[in-house]
């Protein structure tokens, strides 16, 4: 057996062996690594400023865990307090006050006879969904929710806090590493080059897209509940996160908010909230302002125009949400970007090819 056959042999063995110990990490090194990528623009000023590279990895870790991980402890630690002083009472006096609202509401009787209904058998229905004993389903399915999310919650915290500490070796020792890796990869300096920029490039336009939506789109929501006298910033943030899931992510917050003023404060500032968020927040911030805002920060921060189609964001960060959960946002687009850059490295490497034989 020849020397370099032996040694792949026992990198592929101890490679088996690394990959079951680190295995409960993985997720936690890769997203943290993929946060290196996509700040590189931020450490790169900051490291004009710092002559040490232990500094610059503890300034990195510290913006990171006050713009990104912040937000999240502050809302999990108030979602826990909000649990603790839930009046069912009061829950079951607002349920009720929905039935009466929807019981008083008069149905047209053509709309009846086309879809073979009457009244009575409506509000029957209405009656039995608000009934006591549906109630108490109702508030035990949500304690049991709620359960399930504390111990997701402990779980995710034990990720953030993994996450920090990788993304502060990433960037201590990811220079040198990097520098590792462009001498065993079989690809010259100019093609592994292409591959680290298509990776930073594009993963610092999802993270700063992402930050931007949650920090633009959560304060707009902020201003318009704290006029009705809500808790803005616990909303805001929650708004801000809810709006990172596609299509229907700004719903799953003033929907229920709306239902919530229009028991307690009336219907017209239900509707205030409701026709705020539809038109001020998806239509005109989510719509129009915020590619405006997120193409700027492309453009002043990043300094490139070649990064991924906005659209081919919007899937991949579908994509994986769907296939890897909360962090699939970072993940989705990162195996996105790596293999439009292979891609593209294969084009390259054709084209030369081509080039050569004639």
């Amino acid at each position: 057996m020849r020397p370099q056959h032996f040694i792949v042999l026992l990198l592929v063995i101890s490679g088996y062996f690394v990959y079951l110990v680190y295995k409960p990490f993985l997720q936690s090194i890769a997203i943290a690594i993929l946060l290196m990528f996509a700040t590189l623009g931020i450490s790169r000023k900051i490291g004009r400023k710092l002559e040490h590279r232990w500094q610059i990895s503890a300034v990195m870790t510290l913006l990171l865990g006050l713009m990104f991980f912040a937000p999240l402890v502050y809302l999990i630690n108030a979602a826990a307090l909000l649990v603790s002083n839930i009046d069912t009472y009061a829950i079951t006096e607002h349920l009720h006050k929905i039935e009466l609202f929807l019981q008083s509401v008069s149905f047209p009787q053509e709309w009846l006879e086309k879809l073979q209904l009457d009244a009575q058998s409506i509000h029957s229905a209405i009656a039995d969904i608000f009934s006591e004993e549906h109630i108490n389903g109702y508030l035990k399915s949500a304690g049991a929710f709620v359960g399930t999310m504390a111990a997701h919650s402990a779980a995710f915290f034990k990720d953030m806090v993994l996450i920090l500490i990788f993304y502060f070796f990433a960037y201590l020792y990811g220079e040198s590493i990097g520098h590792f890796i462009k001498r065993i990869l079989p690809l010259d300096t100019a093609q592994t080059q292409l591959l680290f920029n298509e990776l930073s490039n594009s993963m610092g336009v999802v993270f700063f897209s992402i930050l931007v939506t949650a920090i633009f789109e959560g304060a707009l929501f902020a201003a318009v509940v704290m006029f009705f006298g809500l808790d803005a910033v616990l909303l805001g943030i929650w708004y801000g996160f809810a709006s990172l899931v596609p299509v229907i992510g700004g719903a799953l917050m003033w929907v229920p908010v709306s239902l919530y003023l229009w028991s307690t404060q009336g219907a017209s500032a239900a509707i205030i909230v409701a026709l705020y968020s539809i038109v001020v927040i998806s239509i005109i911030a989510d719509t129009f302002i915020k590619p405006m805002i997120i193409k700027e920060i492309d453009y002043k921060l990043l300094k490139e125009t070649n990064a991924l189609n906005e659209i081919l964001v919007f899937f991949s960060i579908i994509a994986g949400l769907a296939t890897f959960g909360f962090w699939g946002m970072i993940i989705g687009p990162a195996i996105t970007t790596l293999f439009i850059a292979i891609l593209k490295l294969y084009d390259q490497l054709q084209t030369t090819l081509k080039k050569e034989e004639t």
